[in-house]
């Protein structure tokens, strides 16, 4: 009965040792990350910090804001470009409707009496 009750305590020993091995390699793992990510927000900081911006970041910026600038120019002469095709487009028609085309002349043909 008591090696019953000493091999039930070791198992239980082991166990609780196994689980004790595990946690702590998950805290030296979770450990390692917040490392590497308190790491990488000190360099982000610095790098994305107003004060001292890079001036690469500064051109991108400003290449950035005329780039939408002409976008929005060329955006207007697209539209008028379009409402003048529009405009165009119905020319023909206009010239059917108020008779300026006329009736085409047959060339080289005529009739023989």
């Amino acid at each position: 009965m008591i090696a019953v009750a000493v091999t039930l305590n070791l198992v239980i020993a082991l166990f609780c040792f196994f689980v004790a091995w595990r946690l702590w390699r998950l805290s030296k793992s979770l450990g390692a990350a917040a490392d590497a990510l308190t790491n990488w927000d000190h360099k982000a900081f610095k790098i994305l910090n107003q004060d001292v911006v890079p001036p690469a970041i500064l051109r991108g910026q400003t290449g950035t804001a005329s780039l939408r600038l002409r976008y929005g120019q060329l955006q207007l002469q697209l539209q008028r470009l379009e409402q003048i095709m529009a405009v165009v487009g119905y020319l023909p028609m206009a010239g059917r409707w108020l008779g300026v085309g006329g009736q085409r002349r047959r060339l080289g043909r005529t009739k023989r009496r």
